[in-house]
C-alpha cells in the first residue's frame, strides 16, 4: 500500500544502521551530564562543597576541589558521559542536515569520535593533573 500511495520513489535507498551504544544511552548520558553540570556550578562557583571556597581565586578553588579523589572521579565520570553524548550528537548532526551518505559515514564517525575525544581529553586532564600532583 505504501508503494502504491507514493508513485515517485525516494531519491536514495534508506540507510538503516543499527543503534549503537551512544544512541541507546543518549537519555542517560544527558541526565548524568546535567546533574554533573549543576553540581559543578555549585562546587566551583556558588558555594564550594567540602572545602573553603574563596571568591576571586579560581585556580586555588579548582585545585582544592579536584584534589579530593571522589570529586575528581565525579568529574571524570561526568565528562565521559559528556563524551558519549557529544559523539552521538556530532554523528547525528550530519544526518539531520541531510548529509548522510555511505561515502561519508566513515568521515562522519571519525569526526564525531575526534570531536568528542578532544573535549573529553581536555576536560579530564584537569582532575588527572591535580591528582597526579602536576598542578596544585
Amino acid at each position: 500500500m505504501n508503494k502504491k500511495a507514493r508513485t515517485v520513489k525516494y531519491q536514495s535507498q534508506r540507510d538503516y544502521i543499527a543503534a549503537n551504544f551512544a544512541s541507546r544511552t543518549m537519555r542517560y548520558t544527558g541526565v548524568i551530564f546535567l546533574i554533573f553540570l549543576v553540581w559543578h556550578l555549585f562546587d566551583l562557583t556558588f558555594t564550594g562543597t567540602g572545602y573553603t571556597y574563596v571568591r576571586g581565586l579560581p585556580y586555588e578553588n579548582v585545585s582544592n576541589s579536584l584534589s579530593r579523589f571522589p570529586v575528581a572521579l565525579l568529574y571524570i565520570v561526568g565528562n565521559l558521559a559528556l563524551g558519549v553524548h557529544l559523539f552521538h550528537g556530532a554523528w547525528s548532526l550530519f544526518q539531520s542536515m541531510g548529509w548522510n551518505n555511505p561515502r561519508f559515514n566513515s568521515w562522519r564517525r571519525n569526526f564525531a569520535a575526534g570531536f568528542a575525544a578532544l573535549i573529553v581529553i581536555g576536560n579530564v586532564s584537569f582532575p588527572i593533573a591535580v591528582l597526579a600532583g602536576v598542578v596544585g
